[in-house]
């Protein structure tokens, strides 16, 4: 019943990126040269995600998220058992190191599990192909690509981050701000406690919310290269790649 509870809580994270990606790749193939209501070229179908989820791919869906609490278990067990060999040596250093050491590896293993599992997502979104072949498909396309790949991930890295702090900072600023100038009843003026839960409840929310630039940066970037891959294949030019996209990639590419 827990590997359950683990397993709906997995399904529901992919179907929530999911939603995400469809979103983001419906706006890239959507035509970019007809002016909409709102004044941003492109549409964006939300919809389409849950849709797609339930009549397309819940099954790939579903094989993604048992992988991924496979992983989850597979640490549960580890850390159980963890420290009850802990526990029994007594404190020896070389059995601390070596639980460190394969903590460290189960951490690594399960965040290549997660990067997998949305690029698989992102090109069975595109393609409409099943998990297995979209994994590797998509993992073919990173390999081809890893310049560009690394490059776009780290300035999201660094821009998320940036956006994280500062919402927690400003959030964290008001709530400071608002705590003197409305003491409690008892007169006290003491900030710095309720100052740190909120930064933390700031960042932990800005994280959730962030999060979702990640995602969308992931599939236009797939999009974009899985348009350019066609294009060449019948030796024509893309047709839908956004301005700023390529204005962006032509500097990099001339820097």
């Amino acid at each position: 019943m827990f590997f359950g509870f683990l397993w709906i809580a997995a399904m529901l994270i992919a179907m929530n990126d999911y939603a995400v990606i469809v979103s983001s790749a419906t706006w890239y193939f959507s035509r970019k040269d007809v002016p909409d209501a709102d004044g941003i070229p492109g549409d964006s179908d939300v919809w389409k995600g849950f849709y797609w989820t339930f009549r397309y791919n819940f099954g790939s869906l579903a094989f993604g998220s048992f992988i991924l609490t496979l992983v989850w278990m597979v640490k549960l067990i580890f850390e159980y058992v963890g420290e009850k060999v802990k526990e029994a040596s007594g404190g020896n250093k070389c059995v601390d190191c070596m639980l460190c050491c394969i903590r460290c590896c189960l951490d690594c293993f399960d965040r290549f599990i997660r990067f997998l599992n949305m690029n698989a997502y992102i090109y069975m979104a595109i393609s409409g192909e099943s998990f297995c072949t979209s994994a590797l498909h998509s993992f073919l396309l990173i390999l081809k690509n890893a310049a560009k790949f690394g490059f776009v991930n780290g300035i999201a890295a660094v821009f998320m981050f940036l956006a994280k702090f500062t919402i927690a900072i400003l959030t964290t600023v008001c709530c400071w701000g608002l705590l003197k100038v409305w003491p409690d009843s008892d007169g006290n003026q003491g900030v710095f406690l309720p100052s740190l839960f909120v930064f933390i409840f700031a960042y932990m929310i800005g994280t959730t919310f962030i999060s979702v630039f990640d995602t969308s940066s992931n599939c236009v970037l797939q999009c974009y290269l899985k348009d350019l891959d066609i294009a060449k294949q019948n030796g024509l030019d893309p047709t839908h790649v956004p301005e700023t996209l390529s204005k962006f990639l032509k500097n990099h590419t001339e820097g």
